[in-house]
């Protein structure tokens, strides 16, 4: 069994080390968690939003180092925030699928235990409005009702509504998209000119595809009232960028139906409004537009006019794009207008700018691709963490294996060895039990062999009613005797009747050598006290056989039962020629029986005191004067005796 035992820690131990290992990635992983104390996350998180949109490069790289604390943290929350985040950089830099792969693991990660918070709803947004960028208008509806199910106040609501609105529109369901919108109540606890501005601008909208004009440039003239109450109220480049969309629609309505001047009206307008916004990139746009309702018109000149105007801001903004769109245009209309030299001219400042546009896409893709790059190394160092987090859970599983492992077995040793004692011990205790029956056996011939000797004295001397008698109570004792040899325990009634029998056929022998009394203790319940068959009437046979029967003159037995604390106590007294004496008299043969009966008694004792876990003990004394013996025997009680 040791083999065995040995041979299992050694395979646990082997199997253990071979995962203890450590790669280069998983020290890395290390080195990231280690970092945790070097900022908050919280702070890093809060830069980097204050920074998504001026500098999307030092937002990228805030938001890297906060993911990998929270990842090596094990911080879902502050995870969350981080992709969430991501995908609000990656929106604003129009890399749509990429923010919603980022969307998508916030909400993977605030889903089951954060679906209370801001992080969430801003979540589900991101994912209805990259749904809907990416032109999958059912998943753009469901994540806009999943957030309508959260806790939202009123103007929240009334967002989400025209969110709605804004799916039909783009899938050309108008009749839902008004019928979404006309659905918000604009109660007290709500009512703002931001608010009311989007309401009416998404009616504008709709109105202006539906060919409803009018009422579409009413809505919007009131939508951009609206905004300019507002003021910074709103979040105004997202409510403009809305504004000037509604009227690109209108726009388009009112040169389909040839509406030159309403439409020339409606880029004046905007003009002014934009001027007041500082938008001057709108201007410029404006007044490329404006351009071709004049000349629409028949008016070359003003439409001439308002396109150098326009190329004169593009250039003031440097904006290459807007400068190419007016300076094409412009160039155009020289053309037309039979002005070939300055065509040339302004073709020839059209293609400058064309040239610095492509410089500035080319700019503007080399740092989108570092974007794009930086964000692979965001993923990078996610897949890494992760992976040194699963090595470092496997490493911790394997070592609970060799653990658990180890503690089984040595559960089973345990449990084995303590089989193995338990029925050592039980063979053991069965082993004395038979040596203490052999034991018990032995004893019972010798006092036969003594009794019919007693007889056959009696039937040598002619005394045959004696010996009859004595027959007829040696019968009664034996059969006292074989019932309870097989007991291990009798009870004192039946023990004092064996000794009372076995006194009485002893004095029948030696009537003329000693008169005896055998008396128990009133306060003793004699059926609830047992003890051991045979235990006493060795002590008494002694008492007779070698100290009475050679005393001279008639001698005295007393046997007395009584109680103590500790159980009963036996004392059987004699006033015989004492053990000295005694042993003087005795023949080598009676040596030998007198020193193997002794011997039986201890051992018997022994064994009780062992199987039992008792108390059993014997102390024999000379009386002064070699006038006696006295040998007292201290019987434990057991439980339940009295």
């Amino acid at each position: 069994m040791n083999r065995i035992f040995l041979m299992c820690l050694f395979t646990l131990f082997l199997a253990g080390n071979s995962y203890a290992q450590k790669d280069d990635k998983k020290e890395s992983y290390k080195s990231l968690k280690s970092r945790s104390s070097r900022a908050s996350i919280e702070q890093l998180l809060s830069e980097a939003n204050r920074l998504k949109t001026s500098n999307p490069a030092q937002a990228l790289a805030n938001v890297q180092e906060a993911l990998g604390m929270s990842l090596a943290q094990k911080d879902l929350l502050n995870e969350s925030r981080c992709y969430l985040l991501l995908g609000e950089i990656n929106e604003g830099i129009s890399e749509w699928n990429l923010a919603l792969n980022n969307y998508e693991k916030a909400y993977q990660k605030l889903s089951n235990t954060n679906s209370k918070t801001t992080e969430y709803k801003n979540t589900l947004r991101g994912l209805s409005t990259m749904y809907l960028k990416l032109g999958n208008h059912q998943q753009a509806l469901y994540y806009i009702q999943e957030t309508l199910k959260l806790p939202l106040s009123n103007t929240e609501t009334a967002e989400r509504q025209l969110d709605i609105s804004e799916v039909y529109y783009q899938m050309g369901n108008y009749p839902e998209a008004l019928k979404a919108v006309e659905e918000i109540k604009v109660t007290s606890k709500i009512r703002n000119e931001s608010l009311e501005g989007k309401i009416q601008n998404q009616k504008a909208k709709i109105y202006a595809r539906t060919n409803e004009v009018d009422r579409a440039n009413d809505l919007y003239q009131s939508s951009q009232r609206n905004l300019r109450s507002a003021g910074n109220a709103a979040p105004k480049k997202e409510a403009e960028q809305a504004l000037q969309d509604t009227k690109e629609e209108i726009s388009n309505s009112l040169r389909e139906q040839k509406r030159y001047d309403d439409d020339i009206t409606l880029r004046n307008q905007s003009i002014d409004f934009n001027l007041e916004s500082n938008n001057l990139g709108a201007v410029s746009k404006d007044k490329i537009e404006l351009s071709k309702s004049l000349a629409a018109k028949g008016e070359t000149v003003n439409a001439i006019r308002e396109l150098e105007e326009a190329a004169t801001i593009a250039d003031t903004i440097n904006n290459p794009r807007e400068q190419a769109n007016a300076y094409l245009n412009l160039a155009d209309l020289y053309e037309k207008n039979n002005q070939p030299g300055k065509a040339i001219s302004t073709y020839k400042k059209f293609s400058t700018a064309v040239a610095q546009s492509e410089i500035q896409n080319q700019t503007l893709q080399e740092e989108r691709a570092q974007l794009i790059k930086k964000q692979s190394e965001i993923e990078e160092q996610s897949s890494l963490i992760a992976m040194g987090q699963q090595q470092e859970q496997t490493t911790l599983q394997r070592q609970q294996l060799v653990i658990y492992g180890l503690l089984v077995i040595i559960v089973i040793v345990v449990v084995t060895s303590y089989f193995i004692y338990k029925n050592a011990q039980e063979s053991k205790r069965a082993n004395q039990l038979l040596a203490l029956k052999s034991l018990r056996g032995q004893m019972n011939p010798h006092f036969i062999f003594n009794a019919l000797n007693s007889v056959n004295q009696f039937i040598s001397q002619n005394d045959e009613r004696t010996a009859n008698k004595f027959l007829s109570e040696f019968s009664r004792l034996m059969r006292l005797v074989l019932e309870n040899s097989q007991e291990d325990f009798i009870s004192l009634q039946k023990e004092e009747e064996i000794i009372s029998l076995y006194v009485k056929l002893e004095h029948y022998r030696f009537r003329d050598k000693f008169d005896y009394t055998v008396r128990i203790d009133d306060s003793i319940n004699k059926e609830n006290f047992s003890l051991p068959p045979m235990l006493i009437q060795p002590y008494i046979e002694n008492a007779v056989w070698h100290g009475l029967r050679y005393k001279e003159g008639k001698g005295q037995l007393d046997i007395h039962i009584g109680k103590d604390a500790q159980g009963l106590k036996v004392g059987i007294t004699d006033n015989g020629i004492g053990r000295k004496k005694s042993a003087e008299l005795k023949t080598e043969n009676q040596k030998k029986h007198n020193s193997t009966g002794l011997k039986n008694i201890e051992e018997r004792l022994l064994i009780l005191n062992t199987v039992y876990k008792t108390n059993y003990q014997v102390h024999v004394r000379d009386l002064p004067s070699d006038s006696g013996t006295s040998v007292v025997i201290s019987i434990p009680t057991k439980n339940g005796q009295e």
